[in-house]
């Protein structure tokens, strides 16, 4: 018993979580692929023409949408991150209600690993991938499809959906309001919407902070009800002498040591106008931290669900 409260990840070999994430290689043009594009090839072509900075891989479609690379090294982190979310959730893939689930959402799906297990613990359920990158991989369930597209457009879906999932998508979308109301016309009455984001702000301890968030306030405004957010500190490291919040901590600092360039280095280099190599002895510092046992640090969980009318 004690030894299984000791658990820890070993900390130079990220484990890999599902065997066949090995996402759509540039040169896969196949028809067979799980993702949607028109028939043409030149678009096929296009949103494989991958763009590259600084040796990391970011999206060709809508280029410059998104903050965070595609590649390998970041799809890594997707899956340490996802693993984390499900101990969170207590082993689920959800926390809303699920109840005669027909048609599913995956909003920023990147390399389709939630999709694809959602798919597989519900095979009566159709689930679909949104994201900007055909990273997802070419073995999926029968019932699981992605389609390239940006959810910052019109949303032409043609079946409303029971649930619409959300994470990561966080300095991506310009205007939640809008982004919640498209997610409001196309879901059931009674369906539910959850979003899942990791904040990148300073936290406090003396609830010096709002109760609620902005995402609340949006979503509430968009016209949700049944609104419930869950803000959850999710130790960095093993500091925490709970055995639950130690096991957290543990997925966090993994998924924080394998993704911290990929959801940094833009920020640093385009938008802060640093030099690539200020940018990693930042990086370098910041790892560093990271290994610190003597930091008791925590970033917070923000956990949002809400309702469409019945």
């Amino acid at each position: 018993m004690e030894d299984d409260k000791k658990q820890t990840l070993n900390q130079n070999k990220p484990p890999k979580l599902r065997s066949y994430f090995d996402g759509v290689s540039s040169d896969d043009t196949s028809k067979d692929a799980p993702w949607a594009v028109t028939d043409t090839m030149s678009l096929r072509s296009s949103i494989l023409n991958y763009k590259w900075e600084y040796g990391r891989r970011y999206h060709a479609f809508q280029s410059g949408t998104y903050w965070a690379p595609n590649d390998e090294r970041q799809q890594e982190a997707e899956d340490l991150v996802h693993e984390m979310y499900r101990l969170v959730l207590g082993g689920r893939l959800t926390s809303v209600p699920l109840d005669n689930v027909e048609n599913v959402l995956d909003v920023g799906c990147g390399n389709g690993v939630w999709a694809i297990e959602f798919a597989e613990e519900n095979p009566s359920t159709q689930v679909m991938g949104v994201d900007l990158s055909p990273i997802q991989p070419s073995l999926v369930p029968p019932n699981c499809k992605f389609e390239i597209d940006n959810v910052n457009d019109d949303w032409i879906y043609s079946e409303p959906f029971d649930l619409i999932h959300v994470r990561a998508m966080t300095g991506c979308v310009p205007d939640w309001v809008e982004f919640y109301r498209k997610a409001l016309s196309h879901l059931k009455p009674g369906a539910w919407i959850e979003q899942i984001e990791l904040s990148s702000f300073a936290q406090s301890d003396d609830n010096s902070l709002p109760e609620d968030s902005a995402q609340k306030r949006l979503a509430q405004e968009a016209g949700f009800t049944n609104i419930q957010e869950r803000r959850l500190k999710i130790p960095i490291g093993s500091w925490p002498k709970d055995a639950t919040l130690k096991h957290w901590g543990a997925w966090n600092r993994q998924f924080l040591l394998q993704g911290l360039e990929g959801f940094s280095l833009k920020g640093l280099t385009d938008t802060l106008e640093w030099k690539y190599e200020d940018a990693q002895l930042y990086l370098a510092g910041l790892r560093k931290e990271l290994m610190d046992v003597k930091l008791h640090s925590y970033i917070e969980l923000l956990v949002l669900t809400a309702q469409k009318p019945i």
